[in-house]
């Protein structure tokens, strides 16, 4: 029977022989994250799966190009599935180390932050040792009843319809990290720790703060990690907001505003839903605890 797969671009794909898959993949398969999913689990191996059916159908309700490290999100869910179905180990550690090895074999490169913000529920810092073998800190930032009402009444998330893919900022990163830029280093991981505190101290316009120099930095890595339409947007929200940014590497995708207050992110939606130049659409979020 082999294995079926279908995705919501009604995509289909039936494979007979699991040992015909192999690296390298086209960049355009639509198909190389199931692929590479069945790869770095092990199934091609498992031959009990060519005798019973396997079916495997993915879908995405989100934009892509949006900046919320879906693919990698999705990848960690089908790895995460394999694994249950052969009874491998689906510890989230394992899954988020996987999903490392399957973008590589994707060819789309990418960290680890993304396989570790779907899985583990909440609000976390998180740090990786140095070593060839993934090992990850997840540090659960507990979520006081006052700052999610504060972030729900005060944070607007906007998709800016704007669509750019994050691997050529990935790539500008990675070699500068290389080198050991001192400045793309030191700036990463103290903003990353200052995140943390603002969020644990429920200090809201701090965060603004934090949010505008973690824009800052990207915008120094690569110029092109804005356009003219991010940059208009966030000229007409900034006398409502102590802080944004964009969502992943830049260029597009879903961008967060922070108002000053409640009433100012209200106003603030009701200006963009009202505003033709702005073809923005703002979204309703929840943290997932």
């Amino acid at each position: 029977m082999g294995v079926f797969i279908s995705d919501d671009a009604s995509n289909q794909l039936q494979i007979e022989d699991l040992t015909s898959i192999a690296t390298p993949f086209d960049s355009n398969d639509p198909f190389r994250l199931v692929k590479s999913a069945l790869i770095v689990t092990g199934i091609i191996h498992d031959k009990i799966f060519l005798s019973m059916g396997l079916w495997i159908r993915t879908w995405a309700n989100v934009p892509r190009g949006s900046g919320l490290g879906t693919s990698s999100i999705l990848a960690a869910a089908v790895v995460k599935g394999l694994l249950q179905i052969s009874d491998g180990d689906e510890s989230n550690d394992n899954v988020a180390r996987l999903v490392l090895v399957l973008e590589q074999l994707m060819g789309t490169g990418g960290g680890w932050q993304d396989q570790i913000g779907g899985p583990y529920p909440g609000i976390k810092f998180t740090a990786s040792f140095p070593g060839i073998s993934l090992r990850l800190q997840v540090i659960p930032l507990l979520a006081s009843p006052k700052l999610v009402l504060e972030l729900q009444q005060r944070l607007l998330v906007v998709f800016t319809g704007q669509v750019r893919l994050a691997h050529q900022v990935l790539q500008k990163v990675v070699t500068r990290y290389l080198r050991r830029d001192n400045l793309l280093v030191s700036s990463d991981f103290l903003n990353s720790q200052d995140w943390g505190e603002a969020m644990m101290n429920c200090n809201i316009d701090e965060l603004g703060d934090i949010m505008l120099e973690a824009w800052r930095l990207p915008s120094e890595l690569d110029p092109c990690c804005s356009n003219e339409f991010v940059d208009k947007l966030f000229t007409f929200a900034d006398n409502y907001c102590c802080g944004y940014k964009l969502v992943g590497a830049g260029g597009g995708g879903f961008a967060l505003l922070l108002a000053k207050n409640a009433d100012c992110a209200a106003e603030l939606r009701n200006k963009l839903d009202e505003n033709s130049k702005f073809d923005v659409k703002v979204y309703n979020w929840n943290i997932f605890l």
